[in-house]
C-alpha cells in the first residue's frame, strides 16, 4: 500500500507534470488522479470530482493532495474537504515536488509531506549574472 496523489489544478497543467515526472523517472508515475479545474464549469461537479479522485486514491495510508496556487480555487475547493479524509494538501505544485512524492509514496504521509515541501522550497532559487 502507498500514500494517494491527487493533483488539483487550473487546466492541465497536473496532466502535464505527471507527463513530465513521467520522463524524469523513465515510467510515468502509477494511480496518480488528477482534476483541471476550469472556471467555466459548474462548482458542484468540480467537488464531486476531487471527492471521487481523492476516495480513489486512498488505499489507507492517506492522500496527498498537490495544488498549484495557495488562495486559487483549486486549494480553496480542496481546503474545504480536507476534514472529510485522511489527506493533506500541499500547494505551489512543482515538478521536484511531484517527483519527490512518487519516490516517497511508501512512507508514511506525514514523512512524506515534509520531504514534498522540502524538495519545493529546494527547487526554488535565483540565478543571476
Amino acid at each position: 500500500m502507498s500514500v494517494g496523489l491527487v493533483i488539483v489544478t487550473h487546466g492541465s497543467t497536473g496532466e502535464s507534470l505527471i507527463e513530465e515526472a513521467g520522463f524524469v523517472l523513465g515510467q510515468l508515475p502509477e494511480e496518480i488522479f488528477t482534476v483541471a479545474f476550469n472556471h467555466a464549469t459548474d462548482m458542484e461537479g468540480s467537488l464531486q470530482l476531487v471527492r471521487s479522485c481523492m476516495e480513489q486514491a486512498d488505499s489507507g495510508e492517506g492522500v496527498l493532495v498537490l495544488t498549484d496556487l495557495i488562495g486559487a480555487s483549486p486549494s480553496n475547493l480542496v481546503g474545504e474537504m480536507l476534514e472529510d479524509y485522511h489527506a493533506v494538501m500541499v500547494t505551489g505544485a512543482n515538478l521536484s515536488m511531484l517527483i519527490c512524492a512518487c519516490n516517497y509514496r511508501g512512507k508514511p504521509l506525514e514523512m512524506m509531506v515534509r520531504k514534498v515541501v522540502e524538495s519545493g522550497k529546494r527547487s526554488v532559487k535565483i540565478f543571476q549574472k
